[in-house]
């Protein structure tokens, strides 16, 4: 199975620790990857599966690039690649 890298940034990393690796099946959607990735972390699925659904006000970077969460649907995960989520961002 492919092995993936998961960043986390801001309150997400005080969550879930800065660096997780995680084997998902050959094939596995970016955002199939991170529901396996939420399903192992306490308080995964509440911070980023509110109501059962990606949270929307996630930012998602997908091998560098944003992506939004439609997309993160189609993208399929390979050894080496690297997802990143940040928490929203406000402030001046």
């Amino acid at each position: 199975m492919p092995q993936i890298t998961i960043r986390s940034f801001a309150r997400f990393r005080e969550l879930f620790g800065e660096v997780n690796t995680l084997s998902v099946p050959e094939g596995t959607s970016v955002l199939g990857a991170l529901l396996a990735f939420a399903k192992t972390q306490k308080d995964g699925m509440d911070e980023l599966f509110p109501k059962g659904a990606f949270g929307s006000h996630i930012i998602l970077m997908y091998n560098r690039e944003r992506i939004d969460s439609d997309d993160a649907k189609t993208a399929h995960t390979a050894e080496g690649d690297e997802i990143v989520i940040y928490p929203p961002v406000s402030g001046g």
